[in-house]
C-alpha cells in the first residue's frame, strides 16, 4: 500500500500535464520517469503493477491494465487490445506475459530519459549490469534482442579536457595522450596513441566520482583564476572556472598513475581484466594502464560502457627530413626560374614575329613605291632596308643562345656538316 501512495503521489503533478490524445506508450513512459524522478525502483515499480512488495511473478494483461487505470482512469481508458499492444512492448519471449526482467530490461533500454540512463551506466560501472544482461539473455531466445540492444542510445566521449604527451623513458616509448569527460555520466574516457609504434590502444575508461578531490583546494584554484580575470572583456562564469579546475585535477590525477608495461610496471592482467576488451599478448605488452599509487584504496578503471561511440583517433605525424624539404625547394625554385626565362623568350619571339611581319608589310609597300623612284633613291633604300634587316638578324640570334632547342639544332647540323665533309652518311631521324 505504501509503494501504491508513494507512486501516486509522484504521479500527481504529471498526470495532469500528460497529453491525452498521445499514444498509449508515451503516456506510460512519461509515468515511468516520473516514478524514477521520484526516487523509486525498478523493483517498486514493478511492485505497483503487481499491487505486491513480495510478489515477482509475471503480470498478465489484465493486471497490467488495472494498475493503469489505478493511476488514471480518464488517461489510461485503454481497450483490451491497446493494452496487450503496450505488454507486447515489454514482452520479448512471446508468452503474453511481463516478466520482472523483461520489465526491467525495458526500463533501462527503451526510455531515453537521462534518469533512467544515469542509473544504468553506474550499473554498467560497478558490473551489475553485465548480470542483468545475462539475466535477461538467458530469459528470452528471440533474435530481436540484438535489434532491441542495438537501437539503444549512443554514448558519446564529452567534452576533450586534456592532450598531450608523455614520455616513458625506460622504453624510450612516446604516448599521445587525450581525455574526454562525460559529466552526465561521470565518466572519463582515455585515449592512447604510441608513436614509437604507430599503434592505437583501446580506450580507457574512468569513474571520475571515485577520484578524490579537495573543496577547498579547488575553491581557492577558481578564486584565483576569478582574481587573474581582471578586468578582461570576456568574464568567464564561475561554474566554467570550477569545471576547468576540476578537469586539470582529473587530468594530472590520471597522468600521474598512467603507466605502460616495463620491467616494474608488469601488466596487470588480473587486477582489470574486466576493465578492458580481449587484448592479445602482443596487445598487452605496449597497452597503457592506470596503476595504484600508495595512497589509493581502489583503481578507478571501470569497463566500457555498452553502446559507447569512439571519439576521433589520432592523426599520424607526419616527420619532415629537412634536408630533404631543402632539395625539393630548391628544385622547385630552379624550375620556376627556368620558367621565367622561357615566358621571357616567348614574349621576345612574340615581339620579333611581330616585326618580321611588319617588315614583310613594308617590303610589299616599298616595292609598289619603288616605281616611282629614280636610280638614287632606290640605292639608298636597299642599303636602308639591308641594315634594318641585319639589325634584326642579330636581335634574332641572340635571342636564339638562349633556347635549348636551338642550341640542339645547330649541335645537329654541325654534325651533319662534319659527316658530310668526313663523307659519312648519317641515319634519318
Amino acid at each position: 500500500r505504501l509503494c501504491r501512495a508513494a507512486m501516486d503521489d509522484a504521479m500527481g503533478s504529471l498526470l495532469a500535464d500528460v497529453d491525452t490524445d498521445a499514444d498509449a506508450e508515451s503516456k506510460l513512459k512519461a509515468v515511468m520517469i516520473a516514478a524514477k524522478q521520484s526516487g523509486m525502483s525498478v523493483d517498486k515499480i514493478f511492485a505497483y503493477f503487481k499491487n505486491s512488495t513480495s510478489d515477482t511473478t509475471d503480470l498478465s494483461p489484465e493486471q497490467f491494465g488495472d494498475a493503469l487505470k489505478n493511476l488514471s482512469p480518464t488517461i489510461f481508458d485503454l481497450t483490451p487490445e491497446e493494452v496487450n499492444s503496450l505488454v507486447s512492448k515489454f514482452d520479448t519471449d512471446g508468452d503474453g506475459l511481463v516478466s520482472y526482467v523483461e520489465f526491467r530490461h525495458y526500463c533501462y533500454y527503451e526510455i531515453n530519459a537521462v534518469c533512467w540512463r544515469a542509473e544504468r551506466l553506474r550499473m554498467e560501472k560497478s558490473g551489475a549490469m553485465q548480470d542483468m544482461e545475462a539475466e535477461y539473455k538467458h530469459h528470452t531466445h528471440h533474435t530481436h534482442v540484438d535489434s532491441t540492444v542495438a537501437e539503444e542510445v549512443k554514448i558519446d566521449a564529452g567534452d576533450k579536457i586534456y592532450e598531450g604527451n608523455k614520455l616513458y623513458w625506460r622504453t624510450n616509448t612516446t604516448i599521445h595522450i587525450r581525455m574526454y569527460h562525460n559529466v552526465e555520466i561521470s565518466m572519463l574516457c582515455v585515449l592512447c596513441w604510441s608513436e614509437t609504434d604507430d599503434k592505437h590502444f583501446p580506450p580507457i575508461f574512468v569513474n571520475s566520482d571515485a577520484i578524490p578531490v579537495d573543496d577547498g583546494i579547488v575553491d581557492a584554484k577558481v578564486a584565483q583564476l576569478v582574481s587573474d580575470q581582471g578586468k578582461q572583456k570576456k568574464q568567464e562564469t564561475h561554474e566554467n572556472l570550477r569545471k576547468q579546475v576540476l578537469n586539470s585535477h582529473y587530468s594530472d590525477y590520471i597522468l600521474a598513475r598512467l603507466k605502460i608495461p616495463d620491467s616494474s610496471n608488469p601488466f596487470p592482467k588480473n587486477d582489470i581484466a574486466n576493465k578492458l576488451p580481449p587484448l592479445t599478448p602482443r596487445t598487452e605488452e605496449k597497452m597503457p594502464f592506470l596503476t595504484l599509487l600508495s595512497t589509493d584504496a581502489v583503481n578507478i578503471m571501470v569497463p566500457r560502457p555498452a553502446n559507447f561511440v569512439d571519439p576521433p583517433p589520432f592523426e599520424k605525424i607526419i616527420n619532415v627530413d629537412i634536408g630533404q624539404f631543402q632539395e625539393l625547394l630548391a628544385s622547385v625554385n630552379a624550375d620556376n626560374e627556368s620558367m621565367k626565362r622561357i615566358a621571357a623568350n616567348a614574349e621576345r619571339m612574340s615581339k620579333l614575329l611581330n616585326i618580321s611581319v611588319m617588315a614583310f608589310s613594308n617590303a610589299d609597300k616599298n616595292k609598289k613605291r619603288r616605281g616611282t623612284m629614280n636610280v638614287e633613291k632606290k640605292r639608298w633604300l636597299d642599303m636602308f632596308t639591308g641594315w634594318i634587316v641585319n639589325q634584326q638578324v642579330a636581335a634574332v640570334r641572340e635571342v636564339l643562345k638562349e633556347s635549348p632547342s636551338y642550341a640542339a639544332l645547330l649541335a645537329e647540323t654541325e654534325e651533319k656538316a662534319a659527316a658530310n665533309k668526313a663523307g659519312i652518311s648519317l641515319p634519318a631521324i
